[in-house]
Order: structure tokens, then C-alpha cells, then sequence
């Protein structure tokens, strides 16, 4: 089974140009069994999930809801920016990691940071727009080693740091047009049903990263 765990529409993250009406259509067109919302910082309610899914016509599509926030310490420093799954409310963003993980961990979610080694280009120097090599230091549970930014070289970290803190390593494809959609996906070998098993495939690390854009 193949998910899109990235996902962003203009009804709730104000960078996006994804409508969420067609959406569900266009993953489905592209071979998906399935997507996760990641507003940044708000999860969809499940009553409007469930209108989504209603209104589209669209079966045999499985439509999560999960999260995207920045986190930053107490001083105010950036740590990143991550994926939430399975925790029931919108948290918003600025709050720590290390406030984010207890929160999600005691629901029985996961953390995932997204995009860690998406780089930075500016006349100033380099840098990443995630966590970079902080994700060496972090509790997570798994990262982004497939996003459509990636070059070679980011690739080739992010499967370096999978496999050194042996955490899940997903492909995601940060979609915020319809075009993008299912760009970079998850590979689960075992069907996914709720939320819950999306989670336990996470944590025993039952999944693969897979991208149908050339490098």
C-alpha cells in the first residue's frame, strides 16, 4: 500500500494552492491507497474529514488527519519542523520538542521530522529548512528521506541519519498543488486501515520510501 503522508490544501495552510475538493480524485489517479493531511498546526476535525471524503465520491481511498508544526526552544531557536501522527488535537506551532514529543508519545503517536535536509540557498550560506543534523539528538520516530526539494546530497543524508539513529525513514511528497500530489509516497507492505496501524508500521519501521521524480 502506497500513502501520501504530506499534504497541504488551502483551506487550512495559507502557503498552499491545493483545493481540497479534486484532491482525493488526483490520489487516487496517482495509484495512492491513501494521504494524511498536515496542515501546519491544525488537524483536521474527523467531522470534516468525513464531509471531505463524502463529498469527493472518491472509495476505496483511506483519508487521514495529521499535522505539521515548527518548534522552537524555549530561547526561541528553530529545531525543526515535524510531522505529527495520532494525536487528536491541533497544536499550532512555536511550542518545544521536547513539549511536542510528550504530548504525542503519551497519545501513542509518532514524530517525524519533515524535510531535515532540505537546504537553505541564499547569498549567506547554506543551511536547511528542517532539523538537519539535529535529528541526530531527537527522540523521533522517523524522517523525511524522499521530498521533492531534495538533491543527491540530502538524500544521501537523511539515509545516513536513518539508519545510524535506525529510526522509519518515509517519502513524502509536501504537496501544495494538485500536480504534487503522490510525488514522493510511502510504502507500506501491510495494508493500512486507521491511523493506529499507521503508527505501529512506523515505529517497527515497516515502511519504505519511494519517489517518481528523477534526481
Amino acid at each position: 500500500m502506497e500513502m501520501d503522508l504530506h499534504i497541504h490544501t488551502n483551506r487550512y495552510s495559507g502557503c498552499s494552492n491545493l483545493p481540497p475538493s479534486g484532491l482525493l480524485r488526483k490520489a487516487r489517479e496517482a495509484g495512492l491507497g491513501g494521504i494524511v493531511l498536515t496542515e501546519h498546526g491544525i488537524r483536521w476535525s474527523d467531522d470534516n474529514l468525513q464531509e471531505l471524503v463524502e463529498a469527493s465520491g472518491v472509495e476505496d481511498l483511506l483519508v487521514l488527519a495529521g499535522q505539521e508544526v515548527a518548534c522552537y526552544t524555549k530561547r526561541g531557536e528553530f529545531q525543526g519542523e515535524f510531522l505529527l501522527f495520532g494525536y487528536p488535537r491541533s497544536l499550532g506551532s512555536s511550542r518545544s520538542l521536547e513539549t511536542i514529543l510528550e504530548l504525542v508519545h503519551g497519545e501513542g503517536g509518532v514524530v517525524i521530522a519533515a524535510h531535515p535536509f532540505k537546504k537553505i540557498v541564499s547569498s549567506n550560506g547554506g543551511g536547511f529548512y528542517g532539523a538537519g543534523f539535529r535529528v541526530y539528538d531527537y527522540n523521533l520516530d522517523g524522517l523525511e528521506v524522499v521530498h521533492p526539494s531534495y538533491d543527491r546530497e540530502s538524500i544521501a543524508l537523511a539515509e545516513e541519519a536513518m539508519r545510524k539513529r535506525n529510526l522509519a525513514g518515509i517519502g513524502c511528497s509536501d504537496a501544495h498543488d494538485l500536480r504534487s500530489v503522490g510525488l514522493c509516497r510511502t510504502v507500506f507492505p501491510d495494508p493500512i486501515t486507521d491511523m493506529e496501524g499507521l503508527c505501529d508500521a512506523v515505529r517497527a519501521r515497516r515502511v519504505t520510501a519511494r519517489s517518481l521524480k528523477a534526481v
